[in-house]
């Protein structure tokens, strides 16, 4: 009996000795499973991304040859330092005005999207838009972004493309970082400015180059750079107000399919902060006239013809409907110029991009200040 009873407790740890291990072992091969199926998923994963990250790169290889058709450039491709910078003169060479216009950061189309400006100016001034290099038909020279060599290029193109004498800068965005540098640097060369919804370098100086170019912003060097941009439709222009040629769309369309984002524009970025603070120290321009002009687009007419706009707009008068929005909207950049004598400010109705809206509006308000300046 007692042999009986000792055998069984024997025979009960025995037994919970094996299920133990049962249960290790279960354990064990379950892990062994999952990290298998889990290696495979993550190699077929890297296989698939890798097949259409490949599809996506041949299918862009293969579209710009069909586009390279449209990539003609409309000015020169000026030699600068060993790579090439377009700068586009059109207009009324004998004009005794030159108004020199100067594009935004990622901004590469303005060659053909401020061509209905250009028509509507082009009987009284000479017209000329600098592209820096890495944007539009201008080549990525890979060389630094800092605000004097980009300023030493943009003269040194222009100087290639024969133009000379007083010029009248127009800016446009952040355009407005090299403009008030040449000014300071070099007063007897610019007559005035005329600024387009520019980024002004006082508003950099509690930015942080981080914040304003990081590592997302590399990322999408090498995006573009495969042709990713195609991905995303709304990178690309609209011709919503009927301005441009189905031609002019094209060209538009194939200079965003080429360099969406490049080195030169990231490289740009990257200095941005740096050039701004450089150009604040330096002082505000007070010694030329400066007409600076902002868009408004909750103002009409551009508020009904842009339904999104609109919605908007009628949503935060639900909120709040005794707030002045449209005075509210360019409110930091009029209190900012009002501090300066020579500085007029005005809104227009639009988008950012005014001259893609209403360009006849835009170029009247440029010939009564150029007149005035007579």
């Amino acid at each position: 009996m007692a042999k009986d009873l000792k055998n069984a407790q024997f025979r009960k740890i025995d037994t919970g000795k094996r299920e133990k291990v049962s249960a290790r072992t279960k354990l064990r091969r379950f892990l062994n499973k999952f990290f298998k199926i889990f290696i495979i998923f993550m190699i077929a994963t890297a296989f698939i991304n890798g097949l259409l990250l490949l599809l996506i790169y041949a299918n862009h290889k293969s579209k710009l040859k069909n586009e390279k058709a449209y990539l003609v450039a409309p000015g020169q491709l000026v030699d600068v330092d060993g790579y090439k910078m377009h700068v586009y003169v059109y207009g009324n060479e004998k004009a005794e005005d030159t108004l020199v216009f100067m594009h935004s950061t990622t901004i590469v189309d303005d060659s053909i999207a401020l061509q209905p400006l250009f028509d509507e100016l082009k009987e009284d001034y000479r017209l000329v838009l600098i592209e820096r290099s890495g944007y539009g038909f201008s080549e990525v020279s890979g060389r630094p972004r800092d605000i004097d060599t980009i300023l030493e290029d943009s003269r040194a193109a222009l100087k290639a493309a024969g133009v000379e004498g007083k010029l009248t800068l127009v800016p446009i965005g952040t355009g407005s970082i090299e403009a008030f540098h040449w000014v300071n640097k070099y007063p007897d060369e610019i007559a005035s400015i005329i600024g387009i919804n520019v980024t002004y370098p006082d508003q950099f100086a509690s930015i942080t180059q981080d914040e304003y170019c990081g590592f997302f912003d590399y990322l999408m060097v090498k995006f573009c750079k495969i042709g990713g941009q195609r991905l995303l439709k709304s990178v690309y222009p609209a011709n919503q107000f009927d301005l441009y040629t189905d031609m002019q769309m094209k060209v538009r369309e194939a200079l965003v399919s080429k360099g969406g984002y490049t080195e030169d524009m990231y490289n740009e970025d990257l200095a941005t902060v740096d050039n701004a603070n450089k150009v604040a120290a330096e002082g505000f321009p007070e010694k030329i006239d400066i007409y600076m002009i902002y868009a408004n687009p909750i103002m009409e007419p551009y508020r009904s013809d842009n339904e999104d706009v609109n919605e908007s707009y009628n949503e935060q008068k639900k909120v709040n409907e005794d707030f002045d929005y449209i005075n509210a909207y360019n409110e930091e950049p009029r209190n900012y110029f009002s501090k300066y004598d020579n500085v007029t400010f005005e809104e227009l109705s639009g988008p950012a991009r005014l001259y893609t809206y209403n360009p006849k509006e835009l170029a009247i308000k440029i010939a009564d200040f150029m007149q005035k300046e007579q």
